[in-house]
């Protein structure tokens, strides 16, 4: 592997710039357009509900700039690099927005937060809608060339895959050239890092806000008529100091949109504010809650995992509400005692105190075969006075083969929109010639 990886360091076969090449191109496919439209009116919800939070607020104030000419989605003038920032704070803060298989992170809240910062008020929504799905092309295939040890290592994608994946979207939307497309790709691999231990603190969000404020740097210094140098074949160097599967990264400049990441594996949606791991978990036991189980009659809970299948949910012991995003115990004991979960306490500064004493029932176990990114296999076991009853969910509510309605879709907006403002947003996502001050105007 090491002869192939230096030859392709010097030139031989150049995968960055292939890469660059492939972001030339504008997806004109209506299938790829109407799930971009649906992941911006995803987005959309997750920042305005975000931005009542008092830490999403606190995040703006640090980083507004008086006389800065770039309006973030929290309404706070400020650069273009800042703006980045606080967008994709916002909208990853409360772990309610999209995931992308292959990528194993957040597309949304890293890609649409750099666009926006970026994109000319006067821009078309269809050209962003465009550019987006060129970015999720590239997290995808990346993410396909890295995972799952890149995020079983403890990498966290969103920041890793996702700096790279915005910056080329950054490119598409504004036809960078492919020699500045393939600097501001090398300019985002100096810059693509971020780490899965911080799972239920601050620090993940503000990795998805680093992500986009990168990819705006990175496509800065790619426009400067300075023409700053970077190494050519970033991408190739990058990826096998961080461990890339070669069959899968000499594929990267290949085959795009056929039939496009965006629409396969596809992109998951939430309706609850947790990690999209405990998603099957979340089913699963409001399944068991139907058939009549209730926490009370439970001696144990077991829930099964295919290996590294809960790798996300590294909180067994949650103390606050945050870190309960990541914790199928809590969820479960959630569902199983209340009928759901609720989401004001996910927000909440402590963990209810009577979880911490029944935690202890529930145990994990990872012995479930191993599948395909698609799927989310979760067997909940419930050991009862009873007996045994158990249930298994593989493809939960949410991803792509049982994707939400448009109207399900539509609900987090309604959370803090009138429906009339929501209906007349959702109408502009999809006209044609719509422009981005048109949406600005209704959600300022």
């Amino acid at each position: 592997m090491q002869a192939g990886f230096w030859q392709r360091g010097l030139g031989i076969l150049n995968e960055t710039r292939l890469v660059a090449k492939q972001l030339q191109q504008k997806s004109e496919d209506s299938r790829l357009i109407k799930e971009a439209r649906r992941a911006l009116i995803d987005y959309l919800g997750c920042v305005l509900q975000a931005r009542k939070e008092p830490k999403v607020q606190e995040f703006g104030r640090l980083w507004q700039q008086e006389g800065g000419k770039v309006n973030s989605l929290l309404g706070l003038h400020t650069t273009p690099e800042r703006a980045a920032l606080i967008n994709g704070f916002a909208a990853h803060y409360l772990d309610f927005d999209d995931v992308q298989a292959n990528f194993r992170g957040h597309p949304s809240a890293v890609i649409y937060s750099a666009l926006l910062a970026i994109a000319p008020p006067s821009s078309q929504v269809r050209q962003v809608l465009q550019a987006f799905i060129a970015g999720v092309e590239l997290a995808g295939k990346l993410g396909l060339a890295l995972n799952p040890d890149h995020t079983v290592q403890g990498w966290h994608s969103t920041a890793t895959i996702g700096t790279i994946a915005a910056t080329g979207a950054l490119c598409n939307l504004a036809n960078a050239s492919v020699d500045q497309t393939t600097r501001a790709l090398s300019f985002a691999t100096s810059q693509a890092s971020g780490m899965s231990f911080q799972n239920g603190t601050d620090a993940k969000p503000l990795q998805a806000g680093l992500a986009a404020r990168n990819a705006v740097t990175a496509f800065i210094l790619s426009q400067s008529r300075g023409s700053f140098t970077a190494n050519e074949d970033s991408l190739q160097f990058w990826g096998a100091t961080l461990g890339f599967n070669e069959t899968s990264f000499s594929l990267l400049g290949n085959d795009w949109y056929q039939p496009g990441q965006i629409n396969k594996p596809g992109l998951w949606f939430k309706v609850h504010p947790f990690c999209s791991a405990a998603l099957s978990g979340y089913e699963a036991a409001k399944m068991l809650w139907n058939k009549g189980v209730r926490w009370s009659d439970c001696v144990q809970v077991v829930v099964h995992y295919p290996p590294n299948g809960d790798r996300a949910l590294n909180q067994q012991w949650p103390q606050t509400g945050q870190e309960s995003k990541f914790s199928i115990e809590f969820i479960i004991w959630q569902v199983l005692k209340f009928g759901d979960v609720k989401d004001a306490d996910f927000t909440a500064r402590f963990v209810d105190s009577q979880f911490k004493i029944d935690v202890a029932k529930i145990v994990r176990k990872h012995d479930l075969a191993t599948t395909s990114a698609t799927k989310r296999p979760t067997l909940v076991e419930t050991v009862t006075r009873r007996g045994i009853v158990k249930q298994l969910v593989v493809m939960p509510l949410g991803s792509p083969n049982r994707s939400l309605s448009s109207e399900k879709l539509q609900e987090k907006l309604l959370m803090v929109l009138p429906k009339e403002k929501v209906a007349a947003l959702v109408d502009l996502i999809v006209k044609k010639e719509a422009v981005l001050q048109e949406i600005y105007w209704l959600i300022q």
